[in-house]
């Protein structure tokens, strides 16, 4: 059995025995130690690799975590929960109220491996896959997707061989056919005819709305993440911050306005990422949007759009024929509004198919 593994077993199996850590314990389980392998950072991937199984066997609300453990409240445990599946917004508040602690993970994890009738060698292989993860993101140096542009996209067309991916080429942006029933191309601002905008449908049950800006090429994606949050709760928006496939991400349940139900509120999902030269941003709509979705199709789509920044359209392009999808495009231009503009000036163009 490799040291780390022992040395968080050892850990674990002593909370399980006497409820609490002596100081020596407490002091080589290393917490709040980042940048190395700690049985304190093992604990906690275990606990999140636990969650995250049983979030993906459809297991919510009491049934992710039937039993709190004594000394925390329900809101308290949930609220874990929740970081541990990704929210951003849960850790801020675990963070601020001191919600995070190793005794409050070492207490869920207890509770979630006696509900699972866990054995001993289950319980020694859940440690070996969590060191691993551990090493995995001590390689990587971040929580954000990792190698875009080499291993996964959304891509820079100098990036890769697009004509070969079967791509529906938009101009600014190359993007997949999977799955996709319908296009719809949009000039987003009033004063311009240029085309800026995609909208992929996948039938009537889900969409991703797509735009791309030339950039410095400096990071941008956070700051945007900033000014559409404080946007969106201005207008009376719920908004949480998650870490997803694509990296951070917005989830939102948007206040709207639909000509067939008048006031309404939509659930969205805000993603983004910065490559060479380029931001390009997405949100998600239909079913992949909604609270506790495993419908990943959006998620694939927008890691297979490839970015061309220096395209530039020839000519005023013809207007777009309609696309009529009731139960969802008469808002978005609600949705999208928040970012069709940006001071740094300009839209990457799009163009219709040949």
């Amino acid at each position: 059995m490799p040291a780390e593994v022992s040395e968080a077993r050892a850990v674990l199996d002593e909370f399980t025995r006497e409820g609490r850590l002596s100081p020596s314990s407490l002091e080589r389980a290393g917490w709040g130690t980042w940048d190395r392998v700690v049985p304190g950072w093992v604990l906690l991937l275990s606990l999140k690799s636990l969650v995250l199984f049983r979030w993906e066997e459809g297991r919510t609300g009491p049934e992710l975590l039937p039993d709190v453990p004594a000394g925390m409240s329900r809101h308290e445990a949930d609220n874990l929960i929740e970081m541990l599946r990704g929210s951003l917004s849960a850790a801020v508040v675990a963070r601020t109220t001191g919600g995070l602690t190793l005794e409050r993970v070492l207490s869920l994890l207890v509770c979630v491996i006696a509900d699972e009738a866990m054995t001993h060698q289950e319980v020694d292989t859940l440690l070996n896959l969590a060191v691993a993860m551990n090493e995995e993101a001590l390689q990587a140096g971040d929580l954000r997707p990792l190698y875009r542009g080499t291993d996964v996209g959304p891509w820079d067309v100098s990036e890769t061989e697009w004509e070969a991916m079967g791509l529906l080429d938009l101009g600014g942006l190359k993007v997949p056919r999977t799955e996709v029933s319908k296009v719809q191309l949009n000039a987003p601002l009033s004063d311009s005819e240029v085309l800026a905008e995609a909208v992929l449908f996948r039938g009537t049950t889900a969409s991703l709305q797509l735009q791309a800006f030339p950039t410095s090429g400096e990071p941008e994606w956070g700051t945007i993440c900033d000014r559409l949050e404080a946007n969106l709760r201005a207008r009376g928006a719920e908004v949480e911050r998650w870490s997803e496939r694509v990296g951070v991400e917005l989830r939102a349940v948007v206040p709207v306005v639909s000509e067939t139900r008048g006031r309404d509120r939509m659930t969205v999902r805000y993603i983004g990422c910065d490559g060479p030269g380029w931001l390009l941003r997405g949100v998600i709509g239909g079913a992949p949007a909604l609270p506790d979705s495993r419908d990943d199709w959006a998620y694939g789509c927008f890691q297979g759009v490839v970015v061309d920044p220096a395209f530039v359209m020839p000519s005023v392009a013809p207007a777009w024929p309609a696309v009529v999808v009731p139960s969802m495009s008469p808002a978005w231009s609600a949705v999208g509004g928040p970012l069709t503009s940006r001071e740094q000036g300009g839209v990457i163009p799009l163009r219709i198919p040949e």
